[in-house]
């Protein structure tokens, strides 16, 4: 009886999140899914010696001034450019690393917003040309597969699982992708080839930090953080204002950007899944994992932490003052939440993996 509801819940979602109609956005298009490069994608090689970065020629990589055989590719979401977060965040903190090369991923035109549907169907050919310009750089032995981290935010995280998996038909599946709250409208599926997955990489790590709007709250990771539940994070608003949210799946990168040099560390424990964090089923024990870059590629499971209030976020291993209530946290009323409650186990499908 619950699950035609949710359904019924989510396509509601959907339609709400992704409501873009050509007759009344004339710059929404589809690109179809043809040859490779395609005008409206660029790539911008970044090292730390090229702080300000170079663009690339994808029929012209004899000479590419790699620094080391390591890279990081940053992918955008939808409204994104190679002027906007993740990049602008996540990439002078990389290039601090000194022995990390970063490519920037520019599709900016392929996903206006808000022409979302469009967005999500462009990103295919994305994925399409990365795959063909990293298989090239791998066939030049100017990478090393083992050392391709792909980091995306949004439908770049989905971006980044189907560029894995075009890449795997031609040489090797990526090594390493970093999902930053990835998006739910459109992929609330149990069709992994549709998504972001486990299966997509050697190692994918997950930071859930929007689950109720802009980002899916099942488990789709080898490992899966939800910092302060993934439900709402600090200063940035009421819950029921959708600037809040954008907020909210923004910080995901903040997080991710502190814990390349935090001291301090974000420390999380193991819980079976969000609807045992929020009922108390789990407390802080021995099973500590740290959420961002420094993530062992051997982590696996569920992990929650809170964070500061303010920048900086991370609280080490100190879990006082945990927040497991929902109440006052999100759109949905107090009456929807009891009911959720009383469904219990019922209601625990919600938090699962799919």
């Amino acid at each position: 009886m619950f699950k035609p509801w949710l359904l019924l819940a989510s396509t509601c979602l959907e339609l709400l999140l992704v409501g873009c109609s050509n007759d009344l956005q004339p710059q929404c298009f589809e690109v179809p899914h043809t040859n490779c490069p395609n005008e409206n994608i660029s790539f911008w090689l970044h090292t730390p010696k090229l702080p300000d970065g170079v663009q690339l020629d994808p029929g012209k990589l004899e000479n590419v001034p790699l620094d080391s055989k390591s890279l990081a590719v940053l992918i955008h979401s939808m409204g994104g450019s190679r002027r906007s977060s993740p990049n602008t965040v996540l990439l002078p903190k990389l290039l601090q690393l000194n022995d990390v090369n970063v490519l920037v991923v520019d599709y900016e035109k392929l996903t206006p917003d808000p022409c979302y549907t469009e967005s999500a169907y462009n990103i295919y050919v994305v994925a399409k040309c990365l795959a063909q310009l990293l298989g090239n750089l791998l066939t030049r032995q100017l990478l090393d597969a083992a050392k391709l981290h792909l980091i995306g935010l949004g439908l770049g995280a989905h971006t980044a699982a189907f560029t894995s998996n075009d890449l795997e038909k031609t040489h090797a599946k990526v090594a390493h992708i970093t999902a930053l709250n990835p998006s739910k409208a459109l992929y609330l599926t149990p069709d992994r080839k549709k998504r972001i997955d486990a299966s997509d990489a050697d190692f994918v790590d997950v930071i859930h930090t929007d689950v109720m709007i802009f980002g899916l709250m099942q488990p789709v990771g080898h490992v899966d953080f939800y910092p302060n539940k993934g439900v709402r994070q600090p200063n940035c608003g009421s819950p029921d204002n959708i600037d809040t949210h954008e907020c909210y799946h923004l910080r995901s990168v903040e997080y991710y950007a502190e814990s390349i040099h935090s001291p301090t560390k974000f420390w999380a424990f193991r819980c079976v899944d969000l609807y045992g964090y929020v009922v108390s089923e789990c407390k802080p024990n021995g099973e500590l994992e740290q959420l961002g870059y420094h993530t062992p590629h051997t982590a696996r499971g569920n992990y929650f932490l809170t964070t500061n209030a303010q920048a900086p976020y991370a609280r080490g291993d100190d879990f006082s003052n945990l927040d497991r209530s929902l109440h006052n946290q999100t759109y949905l009323p107090a009456e929807l939440l009891q009911k959720l409650g009383e469904l219990k186990t019922r209601t625990r499908g919600l938090t699962s993996r799919f």
